[in-house]
């Protein structure tokens, strides 16, 4: 019996919190791209099958996870292979809202990525990839998405860039990263993202992410959900409703919470619940 195909199909929305990108989701089945430019930056995640890409002269198979990184005026090419159809989460990011970015970030301008090969495999930067393009689509978590898009870009600046970023020096913070502890661990609920954080304690957004993954072995994000979870965990074992928890403790609704638990414990905040019953 002949496989059936995937049906195409194709989502696109604005994101003005990330770099006001263009951003895709999208299914395709048996599409070919000729060669073509476009105006803006293309940042690609292959999220399913095949797809063949040439990016002047240089061709490749590019399947699950990999990045393709294609910078504005670039002609490239793409065609379907393997069984004919690929999946791809894209941002489409004009240079001069890069270059004020990197600005707002606090790491030298570039209007360009200028990497060394177009073609990127880096588990860490498709993660980040992915899940801004994820968190945009949803609308989930402000605070999330702010520090992937900021990691995102970072990590292709200083491990796949051609010219070498001349990143700021940061040193250890230990007062900087106790005070910003401490505001995360006090207001469970606290609606910010990497910027307003950072503005909080008038440092960069660069110079708090690296000072605080330095000292606590996490992200400021990360840190927030480790903490909601760890005070979750008692309200669940005394039998509080699983709903009312998520919500004492900062979740936007109670499928986040679940999501977010079962990460952290590798079970569901039901299943937790139950075995303290």
């Amino acid at each position: 019996m002949k496989a059936t195909l995937p049906t195409p199909s194709v989502k696109l929305w604005r994101a003005p919190d990330v770099m006001d990108a263009v951003m895709l989701k999208g299914q395709f089945v048996g599409h070919r791209y000729p060669p073509h430019t476009h105006d803006t930056h293309c940042l690609a995640v292959i999220t399913g099958g095949t797809l063949a890409v040439e990016v002047r002269q240089e061709r490749r198979l590019c399947r699950r996870g990999d990045v393709i990184v294609i910078d504005a005026d670039v002609v490239h090419a793409g065609v379907a292979a393997g069984d004919g159809h690929w999946k791809m989460r894209v941002e489409h990011v004009q240079p001069a809202a890069l270059a004020a970015y990197c600005e707002r970030l606090g790491i030298p301008r570039r209007e360009r990525f200028e990497v060394t090969s177009p073609f990127i495999v880096d588990a860490e930067v498709s993660r980040y990839l992915y899940g801004v393009n994820w968190c945009s689509e949803v609308d989930d978590d402000p605070f999330k998405r702010s520090e992937a898009l900021a990691c995102a870009v970072v990590g292709l600046h200083a491990r796949h860039a051609a010219r070498a970023a001349d990143f700021p020096v940061v040193r250890r913070e230990p007062a900087l990263v106790r005070a910003v502890k401490s505001r995360l661990c006090e207001d469970l609920h606290a609606r910010i993202t990497l910027s307003t954080l950072a503005c909080e304690f008038n440092v960069t957004p660069f110079v708090l992410l690296r000072a605080f993954e330095r000292e606590v072995g996490l992200s400021p994000h990360a840190f927030q959900q480790q903490e909601r979870v760890r005070h979750a965990m008692p309200m669940l074992r005394s039998g509080r409703p699983i709903a009312e928890v998520g919500a004492r403790t900062g979740f936007a609704d109670q499928s986040h919470f679940t999501r977010v638990f079962k990460q952290q414990t590798g079970v569901t905040p039901k299943i937790y619940q139950a075995a303290f019953s």
